[in-house]
């Protein structure tokens, strides 16, 4: 038996890097994935590589309806109950140097898509019994770097963000990481 057999999980970012691994990790476990992507060669190959029990969805988490499609494609495989929060995206430019535009794109996908990530996964987890949320910061919402401004700036609002939901979600029993 695994750590999560009969579990159902949604991955975003799961076509490569860690997204890709915490996909493999989590149907070794016995769980069901969804991976959550707009690199759709990518993640039609690793949900193709694991097997039967990952599937792939291509997904902007920063469009609500993108959520739909995936709480949908997780509720073929039955009551969601993990989320994970790990599509993210870097822009490296000083702060002088930083358009509008560039910064609002790291900001919608890293902090807006783990907003609506959360706020679409609450209910279905909620009238499930329960799950748990976790929201990929990094060692970037915890220090400073030079040229990072957006995304330092996503990775420490996520960890606020996380706390919030931990204590909205918790008496509920979803648990928010």
């Amino acid at each position: 038996m695994g750590r999560l057999d009969g579990k159902v999980a949604i991955i975003t970012g799961g076509a490569r890097g860690q997204g890709e691994a915490e996909a493999r990790l989590f149907c070794d476990e016995g769980a069901k994935v969804v991976i959550g992507d707009v690199l759709e060669d990518e993640g039609r190959a690793v949900a193709a590589d694991i097997g039967d029990a990952c599937s792939f969805v291509s997904m902007d988490v920063r469009q609500p309806e993108s959520w739909k499609v995936a709480l949908d494609a997780a509720a073929a495989y039955g009551t969601l109950n993990v989320l994970v929060n790990n599509a993210a995206v870097m822009h490296f430019a000083s702060i002088v140097d930083h358009s509008v535009e560039d910064y609002m794109r790291v900001v919608e996908i890293n902090q807006l898509g783990c907003f609506l990530g959360m706020q679409a996964a609450f209910p279905v987890m909620k009238e499930g019994g329960g799950g748990a949320i976790v929201n990929v910061s990094s060692i970037d919402g915890l220090q400073a770097k030079n040229g990072i401004l957006a995304y330092a700036a996503t990775k420490w609002a996520i960890r606020g963000m996380t706390k919030v939901a931990a204590l909205e979600f918790g008496h509920h029993g979803v648990r928010v990481n």
